[in-house]
């Protein structure tokens, strides 16, 4: 008995192809999909179907050979990804930034060699940008299927052509079973544990594939025409629902993936009747022509979709609205069109380059010139030369925020803080920085401050980790729980201590963490007045400073697009508001932190145009802002430098009354 029996064209598969990129495209478009990023592991799982499938057919026939089975993926794969990364690669050089464009070009060379995921695996890292405006991050997925590729035609090879017997069907389907296990394990605990890599990694994605080649050995022979019809509209469900249930929210992939891909493999299966067989009604409204039409161009519109997107969120100085995403959705659509009938079919059907050996070197040739290009622009450093002087200067303004690097619970537990101010070890330590990146944005200011008054300094630090007792949340930039013990780690540095340091600065983006802990058991606000409280305890002055203003708009990109577009920007600029600076807008909890022992700087004052009536981004010609909320060096020292001096005259006498205008009591004072 063959392996896989009565293995055809299946026009309801390309109608679930099609389902798959329109939850994609809708959710791009934030038309409504919100979950609509399971369409990748629906196309996944068909993906695993259909390769296998062909692999097993033409190894059951005896015409399977590894060099057609890459031309079959040549064909299908390089002509429309190439056009795609050349188009986006010209579109770069006139839309963005040098360092962008240099972003850019690594990671169309990482496509090029077909490692994507793994460039942003390593790169969409916590100062990487929005991901959003990344033209090519979704080739992330079209890297996962090359390297799954690039196993699954050996292992097959071997399995397939063992010695025979009644059990064969079984030790495949077994080993199968066992590299899903494995692999699903693998991304259930990823992740939480390492989510950016378990996202990304061939490894923690390898099982849905896997779940397409295990359908493809299986036949629902022993199933009715109801009980196929059951399955049919239960795998619709397991698809559409976490299409709108989800969000980018969700742990991801994970349990949270068995839902789409389980879906799309019972559909495969229900629906994989014998020839002849008449479809389940689910079955036959996804062969009709407007789905299977768009299945039939879902890769080209998958490649095109999103570089529309990227650029357009790029380059936009407001949000984009609902009747352009809803025109850029369209637009792909119209590309994708063209993109099959002109570069996609021609190729499959042999219409051009006909001959293996010419195709292979076209492919070949093709991937080198991308390869090529791509290293030019890395190495050119984005070509900055092409855009105006002001606008140079303006970009070179992302790198200016000095990276101390990220300290870990085993860096603090021996001691290894980052050093600032005087670096004198006979010279007690006087002040300690403790918070997350917002911290880091702003140690310029304290390392200037304690080298004016010859004193001596450490930091604390670790992105997106409140600097409080008792508090944690699951970050793709921290490992959850692990944020408990690196605080702990500190106070108790601060307690032993000898003598303790005078000053302990308290400094988070303190609107991004939600009020409750993941464990639901500890508010954010509780958990730091209790570290105020035990600062108390350890003899030393804690200052909590409040949150910068968080900016709407990317401070460097919209400085640079106003400059090149002369249009006015300042209407984007963010406005005093009713946060508190911490959580919420209740005044009070200003307050209940004085009287627990706390001094409060606020930053926002020093942000405020009172001509503008807005949170500036610039003064005097120096970006304020690296990015939404991270100040520049020169933005710490130009605004943050002063508050320091000011503040800290009053920290080694007696307690001072503070001055309510240079709080949040002021209408500049509330953000």
């Amino acid at each position: 008995m063959p392996l896989i029996r009565n293995f055809r064209y299946r026009p309801e598969i390309d109608g679930l192809r099609g389902i798959a990129v329109l939850a994609v495209l809708l959710y791009h478009a934030r038309l409504g999909v919100s979950g609509g990023f399971v369409g990748v592991d629906v196309f996944f799982v068909i993906s695993g179907y259909l390769i296998t499938s062909l692999i097993v057919t033409d190894i059951q026939e005896g015409k399977f050979s590894i060099m057609h089975f890459w031309e079959r993926r040549a064909r299908r794969i390089v002509p429309a990804i190439a056009v795609v990364v050349i188009a986006t690669l010209l579109a770069g050089w006139f839309l963005l930034l040098p360092d962008d464009y240099r972003q850019l070009g690594k990671s169309a060379s990482f496509q090029s060699v077909f490692a994507a995921n793994i460039y942003f695996w390593k790169n969409t890292h916590y100062f990487a940008g929005p991901a959003e405006q990344m033209p090519l991050l979704h080739t992330w997925s079209l890297s996962v299927e090359e390297q799954f590729y690039l196993i699954v035609p050996f292992a097959l090879s071997v399995l397939c052509q063992v010695r025979k017997n009644r059990h064969h069907r079984r030790i495949v389907v077994g080993l199968i079973l066992a590299g899903i296990v494995i692999s699903f394990a693998a991304s259930a605990y990823g992740v939480f544990q390492h989510p950016v890599a378990s996202f990304y990694a061939l490894p923690t994605r390898a099982w849905e594939l896997m779940l397409g080649s295990l359908v493809a050995f299986l036949v629902p022979d022993t199933l009715g025409p109801g009980k196929r019809a059951i399955c049919c509209w239960l795998a619709l469900c397991f698809i559409l629902v976490p299409c709108f249930a989800y969000s980018k929210e969700t742990p991801f992939p994970g349990l949270a993936a068995l839902s789409p891909c389980l879906g799309a493999a019972l559909f495969i299966w229900a629906t994989g009747g014998r020839l002849g067989e008449r479809l389940p009604q689910v079955g036959r409204l996804l062969a009709s022509r407007p789905l299977v039409f768009v299945g039939l161009i879902s890769y080209s519109l998958y490649l095109w979709h999103w570089p529309l997107f990227a650029f357009t969120s790029y380059w936009a100085l407001e949000p984009i609205t609902m009747l352009h995403r809803v025109a850029l959705a369209l637009i792909s659509l119209l590309l994708a069109a063209l993109s099959w009938r002109f570069v996609e079919s021609p190729f499959r059907k042999k219409l051009l380059l006909p001959a293996r050996p010419r195709m292979l070197l076209f492919a070949t040739a093709v991937l080198a010139i991308v390869f090529a290009a791509s290293i030019l622009i890395v190495y050119s450093d984005g070509f900055p030369s092409r855009l105006p002087d002001r606008v140079q200067a303006l970009a070179s303004a992302k790198h200016s925020m000095k990276s101390w690097g990220e300290l870990t619970v085993e860096d603090v537990e021996a001691g290894r803080l980052h050093v600032i101010g005087n670096d004198n070890v006979t010279v007690p330590i006087t002040a300690i920085v403790w918070g997350d990146s917002h911290a880091l944005a702003v140690l310029p200011a304290f390392d200037a401050f304690l080298k004016e008054v010859g004193r001596n300094g450490r930091a604390a630090d670790h992105a997106s980790t409140a600097p409080v007792l008792g508090y944690w949340r699951l970050s793709k930039w921290w490992k959850g729980k692990q944020a408990l013990p690196f605080n702990w780690a500190v106070l108790n540095y601060i307690k032993r201590s000898s003598p303790p340091p005078t000053d302990v600065f308290l400094i988070a983006h303190w609107g991004e963490y939600p009020l409750l802990s993941d464990d639901g058991k500890t508010e954010i606000t509780s958990a730091l007045l209790e570290t105020v409280r035990e600062l108390r305890k350890a003899g030393t002055q804690p200052w909590v400073i409040l949150q910068i203003p968080d900016q709407p708009v990317n401070p460097i990109h919209t400085l640079a697009r106003s400059c090149l577009t002369h249009r006015d920007y300042r209407h984007l600029l963010a406005r005093p508001s009713e946060f508190n600076g911490i959580h919420g807008s209740n005044p009070d909890l200003i307050d209940r932190l004085r009287s627990a022992g706390a001094k409060i700087i606020d930053p926002r004052p020093a942000f405020y145009d009172l001509q503008l009536g807005a949170y500036r981004i610039e003064k005097d010609g120096v970006v304020l802002y690296c990015d939404n909320d991270h100040l520049t060096t020169e933005g710490a020292l130009e605004l943050i430098l002063p508050l320091i001096r000011r503040e800290l005259n009053f920290s080694s006498g007696d307690a001072v009354q503070d001055d309510p205008a240079t709080h949040s009591s002021s209408i500049t004072g509330s953000d």
